[in-house]
């Protein structure tokens, strides 16, 4: 199918011969008419994530960087950066309980920025810049462009026809070289996106946190993609109209955060993280309220609390957001957050 994006790969294609699926990738998602140009967040778009299920997700997120607050410096302003801010709702949650906040929403897309510009009080940037005390990535490491290794050869697009298909060339010396000790037979997904990023991290934070929330373990997933809220095998059959992502290697982020001078405390899952910042009480709390709207006559209100306490727990769930992995990283010398190391609040009514 044709789209803006399309020819834009197909033309560089044209210029350059084959490219790397990173490149394929930066055109397909934040070129022209890439995937990204709008914000594709929302119950009415391509994907939600845990800030459009519920607002309660902005509760605890605040929370957990309140603590980070008090390690860094508890009576000063924060500088808050949120990298991949898409369309401002968790920037928005986020703003409404921090106090003392200077916030700033970082997004390459034109588009998305020009829908963030729209939020009063919010700072909008195209880069990471100093000085920062608190960096939050929420759902950006997976889609930040990566290379894609088969076999010991790389992976590259090429023209076929009106379409396009992936050929192989061998490892140059630059993708060796990221690789390094990882093993590179069958698939791999080298992250050089998100392996870039922590390096930019490491270079803007003097003093302070990398809070990374996103899909992902130990390795990385399968490449796929994601349109109309449906997971999409063919990611090269329609540039621009279709997500491309992959589950992120936690275990390679902290990797290159260590390589850095930074610490990586140890992965959680969403669901451990929420229920240590009280999610269960809040949920209690939840019940109550609908306890005592029904108990006034206010059917209608119970309803909505108790639909939306229902669509809460989706965040806390391990078949649904609940599986995704918070990664704190932290400048040498800051302690993990009571948030990471106190068992999860797992106590039921």
């Amino acid at each position: 199918m044709p789209t803006p994006a399309a020819d834009a790969i197909r033309e560089r294609i044209r210029a350059d011969g084959p490219i790397g699926f990173d490149l394929f990738m930066d055109l397909a998602l934040y070129g022209p008419g890439g995937f990204y140009e709008r914000p594709p967040v929302g119950a009415d778009r391509d994907f939600v994530t845990s800030p459009h299920v519920h607002p309660a997700f902005g509760r605890f997120v605040a929370r957990a960087i309140e603590a980070l607050r008090e390690a860094i410096a508890p009576r000063a302003n924060l500088r808050l950066t949120e990298v991949g801010a898409g369309d401002g709702t968790l920037a928005r949650q986020l703003m409404e309980r921090l106090h003392e906040v200077r916030y700033t929403a970082v997004e390459v897309s034109p588009g998305a920025r020009a829908t963030l510009g729209t939020i009063h009080g919010l700072e909008v940037a195209s880069k990471l810049r100093p000085p920062v005390d608190v960096v939050l990535a929420h759902e950006l490491l997976d889609n930040l462009p990566f290379r894609l290794v088969r076999d010991g050869s790389e992976v590259v697009i090429d023209t076929d026809g009106d379409g396009f298909a992936e050929r192989t060339r061998p490892l140059n010396e630059e993708l060796r070289a990221t690789i390094g000790h990882h093993a590179i037979a069958g698939d791999i997904v080298v992250a050089t996106g998100a392996l870039s990023f922590v390096d930019r991290v490491a270079t803007t934070l003097e003093r302070g946190y990398a809070l990374l929330i996103d899909y992902g373990a130990d390795a990385s997933g399968p490449v796929h993609g994601y349109t109309r809220q449906q997971p999409i095998e063919d990611v090269l059959q329609a540039p621009g109209s279709v997500d491309v992502t992959a589950g992120v290697d936690f275990a390679w982020i902290a990797e290159r955060a260590r390589e850095r001078h930074m610490q990586a405390f140890p992965l959680a899952t969403q669901s451990d993280v929420l229920l240590a910042l009280g999610f269960e009480s809040w949920l209690r709390d939840e019940l109550a309220t609908q306890h005592d709207q029904l108990a006034r006559g206010a059917g209608l209100d119970a309803v909505r609390t108790w639909s939306m306490r229902s669509r809460a727990t989706m965040l806390v769930d391990p078949a649904a957001l609940g599986r995704m992995r918070w990664l704190l990283l932290a400048t040498e010398g800051l302690p993990p957050p009571a948030w990471l190391t106190a068992p999860p609040d797992r106590t039921t009514d």
